[in-house]
Parts: C-alpha cells; sequence; structure tokens
C-alpha cells in the first residue's frame, strides 16, 4: 500500500487543512475582529497547533511527502478563506480624491467618469489647478477609477465612507 492510501496520510493531509482554514480566519479576525475575538481565535490555533506539531513529529512519512502535503493544504486553504470572504464581503461606498492636477487632466478624468457612469465633482483652488472629488460604488468602479488616475500618473488617495446600504 502506498502512503497516498493509507488512512495516516489522510488524517495528516485533513488536520493540516483545518489547521490552515482555522490559523486563516484567525489571520483575518486578528486584523479585522476586537481584542476578544483575536485573543480567543489566536488561543484555539495554537492550543491546535499543539497537535499538529505532535502528527507531524510522530507520522512515519517521508519529510518531503509532509512538505508537499502542507503546501497542497496551504494553498487550497488559504485560497478557499479568502474567495468565501470577497464572496460575502458587502460592496462600500468609497471616495477618491486627487489634488492639485491641471485642467487638462481634470476634463481626461471628468469625461472618462461620465463615460462610465461615475459620479464626480471637481472645483478649481489655484489658476490652473482643481481638485477633484470621484465617488465609487462598486469594485469594478473603484477599478476604473484608479486606472484613470494611474494612467495619467496622478497621486490620490481613498477614503471608505460606509458599507453600501447601511441604515
Amino acid at each position: 500500500m502506498t502512503i497516498l492510501t493509507t488512512y495516516l496520510f489522510w488524517q495528516f493531509v485533513i488536520l493540516n487543512f483545518i489547521n490552515v482554514l482555522v490559523n486563516t480566519a484567525r489571520s483575518l479576525c486578528t486584523i479585522k475582529g476586537g481584542k476578544w475575538v483575536a485573543s480567543g481565535m489566536n488561543a484555539l490555533c495554537y492550543g491546535y497547533y499543539t497537535i499538529i506539531i505532535v502528527i507531524t513529529a510522530t507520522y512515519d512519512m517521508p519529510l518531503i511527502m509532509k512538505c508537499i502535503a502542507v503546501a497542497f493544504v496551504n494553498f487550497v486553504g488559504v485560497f478557499t478563506i479568502k474567495f468565501c470572504e470577497e464572496k460575502i464581503q458587502k460592496e462600500k461606498l468609497w471616495i477618491f480624491r486627487a489634488v492639485g492636477i491641471t485642467a487638462i487632466n481634470c476634463k481626461i478624468l471628468v469625461n472618462h467618469y461620465k463615460q462610465n457612469d461615475i459620479k464626480c465633482y471637481y472645483n478649481k483652488v489655484a489658476d490652473d489647478f482643481y481638485n477633484i472629488e470621484i465617488y465609487s460604488e462598486t469594485t469594478a468602479d473603484s477599478e476604473k477609477i484608479i486606472k484613470g488616475l494611474d494612467n495619467l500618473e496622478l497621486k490620490y488617495y481613498a477614503v471608505e465612507a460606509m458599507e453600501k446600504n447601511r441604515k
């Protein structure tokens, strides 16, 4: 019987996969969650990781097979969590601002955003300089906004305003 068909190999893979899922969720909770959630997830992860260490050390399998299995489950696990995060993430209203741009660049941007049904407002701040504020309601709009600003090599910043449809 080969290593790939043994019960212990699949137990090793599944336990490592669970470890990857939990640790990726821990990373997200540490960044986006409060201190209680982050602390709880850390405690859970490092407690569970002790099991992984013992299994890795005691399971009689070639080191290269352990490395390949762990690399594979890490790739699939992190990809799975990030994919799910993207699917459940709500669209947000973003405000992009570019300041001190020339009149010609302002005109180019305004035309570009009007063609793409993106709201923008501008005002003259000096003889030939304008500020422009662009509103993005979707990720697709944000990509168009960034492309327009980057094409003209303008400096800008973005501010997250709120989740859409928030009451």
